[in-house]
């Protein structure tokens, strides 16, 4: 979303360090959900899986640029002109919104994802054990 208060009067070291910082920050994240999506993958299907991850990955790039252009594209068409610099704000804005909505996704994993990965023991979310298994059959 920041990109999207660019303007062509921004010094050019602030655009470097808005880039270079969210550059940082998109690295990590795609490297985070990476680890965590073959948390629970067999040696046997991670190929299978690395395949499918890789499809999918580039398909939401595609439909993210997609929408960007889509958005660029209306508000230009909106104004009655031909594409301005002015026009990507929103576009970079209604992409960040989209983005922004998967944070709701991450609330709902379980305490325990991933910790067979990073070596942490792994929580047991229904509290003791009654003696009907460890807690986590009967789901």
């Amino acid at each position: 979303a920041a990109n999207g208060f660019f303007t062509p009067e921004t010094p050019h070291w602030l655009i470097m360090i808005v880039l270079l910082i969210g550059g940082c920050f998109r690295s990590l994240q795609f490297t985070s959900l990476n680890a965590i999506g073959y948390a629970e993958v067999s040696n046997r299907d991670m190929s299978y899986a690395t395949s499918l991850s890789s499809a999918a990955q580039q398909v939401a790039l595609s439909i993210g640029v997609a929408f960007g252009a889509f958005v660029l594209e209306a508000v230009a068409t909106s104004r009655g002109t031909a594409i301005t610099a002015a026009d990507f704000g929103p576009a970079f804005w209604a992409v960040a919104v989209v983005s922004a909505l998967s944070g709701f996704v991450f609330p709902r994993l379980s305490p325990s994802a991933g910790a067979e990965m990073s070596g942490h023991r792994i929580v047991n979310e229904k509290g003791p054990s009654t003696g009907m298994g460890d807690g986590m059959n009967g789901r």
